[in-house]
């Protein structure tokens, strides 16, 4: 399921997240970097706050802002738009808030999933398009998110500085298989349903 979730990523992310989204998002990381790193910058020069030489204060300059610019990146919005608009019931939902799908349909995402139900077939298509699309946006938001916070760990721990949240991050991390795997589980049901 792990490597069906990985393919689906990769099949799916063009329809999932925009590009004009992603090129503001890339915009606004550069500039953060940029003001993260002069501000850091001015600070090593006037405090001295890494305790190394010169070098080695250029590197983790250089690496906490690229993990900010990091961090940036994940916090802006990357989803695109879905055409035609996405509805539930009559009622319209958001493609990129979908993180789950209708209890009615859960079963299917199971580890050994029942064979569908003809009945069930139309909303298995639809609640499993709708949480691939939310699941891909994250997946693309938390791995920036998860480098930034790596980048910036590595940087504290080189200047001698220990922090608790490194440690989310890599609980955080370790969270993003089992989003792939249960991508992969959604794709499954999602197939099987359309060759019903």
């Amino acid at each position: 399921m792990l490597r069906l979730g990985w393919q689906t990523y990769w099949q799916q992310v063009g329809d999932a997240v925009s590009p004009a989204r992603v090129r503001r998002a890339f915009g606004v990381a550069l500039a953060a970097m940029a003001v993260a790193a002069a501000g850091m910058t001015v600070f090593e020069l006037g405090r001295h706050w890494t305790g190394l030489r010169p070098g080695g204060a250029t590197v983790i300059v250089l690496l906490l802002a690229l993990g900010v610019g990091l961090v940036a990146f994940a916090c802006c919005p990357l989803s695109g738009r879905s055409e035609p608009v996405a509805t539930i019931n009559g009622r319209q939902v958001r493609p990129d808030t979908a993180r789950t799908v209708r209890s009615s349909i859960q079963r299917y995402l199971a580890v050994r999933p029942p064979a569908i139900a003809p009945e069930d077939r139309e909303a298995v298509l639809i609640d499993t398009a709708l949480y691939r699309r939310g699941v891909i946006v994250d997946l693309t938001r938390g791995t920036a998110l998860v480098a930034g916070g790596v980048l910036a760990a590595i940087s504290f721990a080189v200047v001698g500085s220990a922090h608790v949240w490194p440690v989310l991050m890599l609980v955080y991390a370790g969270n993003l298989p089992s989003m792939l795997t249960r991508l992969g589980r959604a794709e499954r049901a999602r197939r099987e349903a359309a060759s019903l």
